[in-house]
This record gives structure tokens, sequence and C-alpha cells, in this order.
């Protein structure tokens, strides 16, 4: 899809979003107001049936208890043709959506109503019109949508002491008249988001023609230099013409300027994209450490048997972080971390780390520590790295039922960290350049491990020794100084 394309169907699809958004929120403002004038004004009409109930039962002789009373009040409101013409015209309140009303007697059954063979018959209920009104915006939409059964409204007229009223007043309103009601202010509506969405895509048509103009001027610009073509520039070039077209003269001669380095630049692509993979990952490893700290601190005060397994993942950022460093480093002094360590534990530690990737290679894993244990004075995270570096090679070397096997020994002064493998070994030409920067023999080998290994070794003032040959295995031993030599 095209730039211009991508942006015209982003701008109109955000404002068609916000269209029916206010849409809908005005949708359901209209729901709500209808509503809101539906159940006012069937309250109203209730509350003056209600009324005028109270003044006729007022004129009824009670009889000798109250069981005759209400059946006297009942028989006088079933035969009240006056009051039965008042509810006719209550039913034709201005609003047009009250379409019934029932007086309810006690025992369940309509005493009058505008509809004359409702009379005598049992009550029926409806869904409470505040009910509705008061649900939420898809429940009210749906209710005056897509349904065709009314709603009611009850007001009840009743004497103290008793629970149960006497008479009710049930009036009720259609939903399908209420729609009626809403659609030409629905139409109104949806004619002004229409408008406003074809003003939309118009604009944004427009708007991005002259957005992609200089684009297409820099587009070109790089399709030149993709060809090898200089684009020819001299620098009073890009101050002519308007403000817009020196803007973009000025990108077209930096990119002239660019064009011209880029031979340079191909002779370093690998080095440059190294050290930029380097910076991106650094990033990430920042953000790990410091959220390794804070779950340290959230958790280890209740999960006391945590913290190993954080100390564990916090040295593998720590030395992950370090082997970026180096890479951006391999070729500039850096400052080592001294510390001390026993080499025993740290070499331990990595063939537990390899172990499963070991397993997984059917390759055997073997260690001979020292007689007597001692510590070392040196960057823990590049010794580390080293050694990591040196057994993921052996075990990759060796394959199925290989074994590789690691020692560490104090021999006069240094400390020597050799692993020795069975696998096929290495010709000469191989073995002489395997500590080349981005020499490799494995296919997606970065060439990178065992240089920086090397120049670990080195910023320690010791080395790394390789003994190899075909079908003889291999042996490479890291060795520098115990104790930290100053000078």
């Amino acid at each position: 899809m095209r730039l211009r394309t991508r942006l015209l169907v982003l701008s109109v699809s955000t404002v068609a979003a916000i269209v029916i958004v206010l849409f809908a929120l005005d949708l359901d403002s209209l729901t709500r107001i209808w509503l809101d004038t539906a159940v006012d004004r069937s309250d109203i009409a209730g509350e003056e049936i209600r009324s005028l109930i109270e003044l006729r039962i007022k004129a009824v002789p009670p009889g000798v208890n109250l069981a005759q009373t209400k059946h006297n009040w009942s028989r006088a409101l079933a035969a009240d043709q006056d009051l039965a013409t008042m509810l006719v015209k209550q039913g034709a309140v201005p609003d047009g959506t009250i379409v019934e009303i029932n007086v309810i007697g006690e025992d369940g059954k309509v005493l009058l109503s505008t509809i004359p063979a409702r009379v005598g018959q049992a009550s029926f209920a409806r869904e409470s019109l505040s009910d509705v009104r008061d649900a939420g915006p898809f429940a009210r939409l749906s209710a005056i949508t897509t349904s065709t059964t009314d709603y009611e409204t009850r007001i009840p007229l009743g004497i103290p002491d008793q629970t149960k009223p006497v008479f009710e007043v049930q009036l009720l309103v259609s939903p399908i008249l209420l729609q009626d009601k809403i659609k030409p202010d629905l139409v109104n509506t949806a004619l002004v988001s229409l408008l406003a969405l074809f003003a939309a895509a118009g604009l944004a048509g427009v708007s991005s023609h002259l957005a992609l103009r200089p684009v297409r001027r820099i587009g070109k610009a790089i399709d030149t230099l993709a060809t090898g073509n200089p684009l020819g520039l001299n620098w009073p070039d890009w101050r002519k013409g308007t403000s817009e077209d020196r803007e973009v003269a000025a990108v077209e001669y930096k990119l002239s300027l660019l064009g011209e380095k880029m031979q340079g630049a191909r002779r370093d692509a690998i080095g440059t994209l190294v050290r930029t993979v380097a910076h991106e990952i650094r990033n990430p490893l920042n953000a790990l450490s410091l959220r390794l700290e804070t779950l340290r601190m959230r958790i280890t005060d209740e999960v006391p048997e945590a913290e190993p397994e954080i100390d564990l993942v916090r040295n593998e950022v720590d030395r992950l972080d370090r082997v970026v460093r180096t890479f951006l480093d391999l070729n500039q002094p850096m400052e080592l971390d001294f510390h001390a360590f026993d080499p025993a534990d740290l070499v331990a530690g990595v063939l537990e780390t390899l172990r499963p990737a070991a397993t997984e290679a059917g390759v055997t894993l073997g260690f001979h520590g020292p007689a007597t244990p001692f510590t070392v004075q040196a960057d823990r995270g590049l010794v580390e790295q080293g050694v990591l570096n040196i057994v993921k090679n052996a075990i990759q070397a060796t394959g199925v039922n290989g074994l590789v096997q690691a020692s560490v020994q104090l021999a006069n002064g240094d400390c020597e960290i050799a692993v020795a493998d069975n696998g096929p070994g290495m010709p000469a030409n191989v073995r002489d350049r395997i500590f080349e920067p981005y020499f490799t023999t494995k296919t997606g080998g970065s060439g990178i491990g065992l240089a920086v290994t090397k120049r670990a070794m080195d910023l320690h003032g010791g080395g790394i020794s390789v003994e190899s040959a075909p079908d003889a295995g291999t042996t490479m031993t890291l060795s520098f100084p115990a104790t930290r030599r100053r000078g």
C-alpha cells in the first residue's frame, strides 16, 4: 500500500472512529432524554388520575368494615363513566407515547381502562419504564429499537397499615412510538456525521498530497543514490526557491554528501552493525537490571528462597552487559572491574548453566577442581564469559556421545582454566585464525566469542592457548594472574 494511501486510510479511519463514538454518545443522549420525558409524563398523568380516584372514593359511603368499604370503592369506580372518559383524555397526552391506561383493583382485575375490552380481565405486568431508563446505554438502545412490548409505569393508591395497594394506576408506553419521536433527531445527527466524514476524507486526500510532495522529491533523490549515481548538488543550490523548497533542497544536499561517503561506509558495515546492535541491546539490559533490583526489594523479604534465583539472573544480565561493552570497546582501551572470587565456583556455575544444552546435545560435562581451593583478583564477568564461550564451542564441536572436561588449577601464580573435548579437532589453518574478530566456521556464527575471550585475557595480562589436531580433540586454556598486577 502506498504511503499516501496509508495516510489517507489512517486519517479517514481516525475521523470515522471519532464520528462513530460521537454518534453513539448522541444516540444514547437522545434515547435518555426521550425516556426521561416519557417517565416524567407518565408519572404526571398517573398522579392526576390518582388524585381523581381519591376524590371519587371520598364520596363513597363507608361500609360496616374495611372489606365492605373497599368493595364499595371498587363498585363505585367501575361504574364511574365520567372517570372512564377522563382516562381516555389522559391517554391522549401531547407526547403521544402513552397507549393505554388501566385502573387495577386489589384483586388484580381491571376496573377501568382506556380499552373497554380490558375491563373485568386480569391485569398483566410489563417491564418498568423507569428501569429501562436507568439501564446501561446498550440496554436502553435495545429496549427502544428492538422491543415491541410496551413498558409500564404504576402509581399505587393504598391505605395506612396495609402494604398491598387498594388500587393501582397502570400507564403503558409504546417503544415503537418512542422510536418515531427519536427518528427525526437521529436522522439529523446521522446526516451531520456523514458530512463530517466526507469532509474529513476530502481534507485528508488534499493534505496527504501536499504533505508527501517533498517526500516524493526526496524519494527520487534516494533512488538516484541507490543506482550509484551522484546527485551533483552544490552548496548554494539548496538555498534557492521557497521556504519549503529550501528545506527539501537542504535534505537533498545532505543526501548528496551522504552518497559521497557511501563507498567508505560499506567497508565498515559489519563493524558498524555490531556496534549498533550492541548499543540497542544495552537499553533493555539496563531496564532488566533495574527491574531485577525492584523485584528483589519487593519479594525477597517474603520469599527469601527467591534471592539466589534473582542473583543468578542479575549475574547473567551483568555478564551480557559486559559482553556488549566488550563489543563496543573491542579495539579501545577499557578498565577492568576487579573482584575476588573462587574460579572453581565460577567454572562449576558455568557448567551448570550449560548442562541442559549439553544434555540435549548428548554431551557429558565433567569438572576437576583444584586440590586446594583458592581465590583470584580478576574481572569475574569477563572471565565467566570467556569460559562460557569455550564450553559452548566444545559442546557444539563434540556432538552426540561427546565429552567436555573442565579443570581449574593454580600454576606459578597464574590461574589456569582448561576446557578439553573429544571432538573432531581443528586443522592448522583454522586453529591459526580462531581468535581473529568475525572469523567463524559455524553456520550463523558471529566470530566474536573467541576474539572477545582473547581480548579479556590480554587485558588481565594473561592469554589463551589452544591445542588441537584433526581427530584428536581440542583443549583450550585460559590463563591470567591470580592476583592483580599494578604498574
